[in-house]
């Protein structure tokens, strides 16, 4: 009794937090502060980047470079893997819009990883009308990679900016909204190009639940309609200016990871694992129970479709060194799961899984993989205090 005593009263107190009308600003800004308490971004290397004589961000140089000369920028070969980077043009066009002004880029992507968990906490709302699901469902996605990296991208990736315009396509109504979306998620990253076929996915989910029709010729209709054929238009306009440019611009172009999928080499393979638990963590509990559900109310046709687009999303992953921010542009499959739960369970049932997925995403440590079997750990504050004052000190128990 001990055990569901605490349960019971722990959503008396959560459910007599949340009673006030700004409640839902207060469970974000809450469960972001938490997330970055439990996992602090690695600031000292952008303050590193500003010194006149530190170490620089590569990515941000090459950006720079960009922004200057878009279709002949400099030093593709800096470092590594800048060749990746030359359609990538979201960021060199803020950097040209700000005058290379990193800081305020990286505001900027804060604020949309802030609006990121609102949104998300709004629509979820918007389904379940229960404020302790919400808050529960924010806290947990505030506490996984999809979130956190958002904050702890300070190395001039932009997958925050990615994620925040794939949720706007997917939220949205709007043609011309989801299309001016979707050309900014593409262009500053190609798994956002990908991405957009997880869309596709929504959109027949939620439709199909909609019409209550699961049928296949429904589910394929859905895809190639409505929305989904925003997704069409705009991969059709993304080559169509992608294949352009490289052939006038870039015809001797080639990525240096194409071909090979990197994280079966033994150099790469020891983080396969860790990164598919690790960038859903507690968000597991309801892949698996959404797939039970589908495979239980029989619409195999459904859950096929969503086993061959998690498919796709863990096989163009593997081509890829840093396996977890490509995994993490899977989160609507996280929404999509939170749907179909929220559409067929039953409240008390939610509530339960609602609160483990919770307990496991703030409680799981937040590491990921950056490629080389090089896993990282992002620390809590109160060890980045103390490894600072271990370095001020020169008391060498971290080196």
């Amino acid at each position: 009794m001990l055990l569901e005593n605490f349960y019971k009263a722990f959503f008396v107190w959560l459910e007599s937090r949340l009673s006030d009308k700004n409640w839902l600003w207060k469970v974000t800004l809450t469960s972001i502060a938490l997330s970055l308490f439990l996992a602090f971004p690695p600031y000292t290397l952008l303050i590193d980047h500003f010194r006149e004589n530190g170490v620089k961000l590569d990515a941000w140089v090459f950006i720079q470079n960009q922004a200057q000369d878009l279709l002949h920028p400099r030093d593709m070969d800096y470092d590594v893997r800048r060749e990746n980077m030359i359609f990538r043009w979201t960021l060199p066009l803020l950097s040209f819009l700000t005058h290379h002004n990193v800081l305020l880029i990286l505001l900027i992507q804060a604020a949309l990883g802030v609006l990121f968990i609102k949104k998300i906490g709004d629509y979820l709302y918007s389904l379940c009308g229960d404020r302790s699901l919400t808050a529960l469902f924010v806290l947990s996605l505030a506490n996984t990679f999809v979130c956190v990296w958002t904050f702890a991208d300070i190395h001039g990736y932009g997958d925050g900016y990615a994620y925040f315009f794939l949720l706007l396509a997917l939220l949205s109504r709007n043609p011309a909204l989801i299309f001016s979306s979707l050309q900014l998620a593409f262009f500053t990253d190609e798994r956002a190009v990908v991405a957009g076929g997880y869309l596709l996915l929504w959109w027949m989910v939620t439709k199909a639940y909609e019409k209550n029709d699961f049928t296949f010729p429904s589910l394929l209709k859905s895809v190639f309609s409505g929305e989904s054929l925003i997704v069409w238009i705009a991969w059709i306009a993304y080559f169509g200016v992608r294949f352009y440019v490289q052939d006038a611009y870039f015809p001797n172009h080639s990525y240096s990871t194409i071909g090979t999928p990197v994280l079966f080499a033994n150099d790469h393979r020891n983080g396969l694992g860790s990164s598919i638990w690790g960038t859903f963590e507690g968000t597991w509990l309801i892949i698996f129970a959404a797939a039970l559900v589908l495979w239980l109310s029989k619409h195999y046709w459904l859950l096929v479709a969503l086993v061959i687009g998690f498919a796709v999303l863990v096989a163009t992953g593997i081509y890829v060194h840093d396996l977890d921010r490509a995994l993490a542009y899977g989160f609507p499959f996280i929404l999509i799961s939170a749907f179909i739960l929220l559409k067929t369970t039953s409240f008390q049932a939610n509530r339960l899984l609602f609160f483990f997925m919770a307990v496991i995403c703030v409680s799981h440590l937040q590491v990921f993989y950056m490629g080389y079997n090089k896993i990282l750990w992002l620390e809590p504050l109160p060890v980045k205090v103390l490894m600072y004052m271990d370095t001020l000190l020169h008391w060498n128990f971290f080196n």
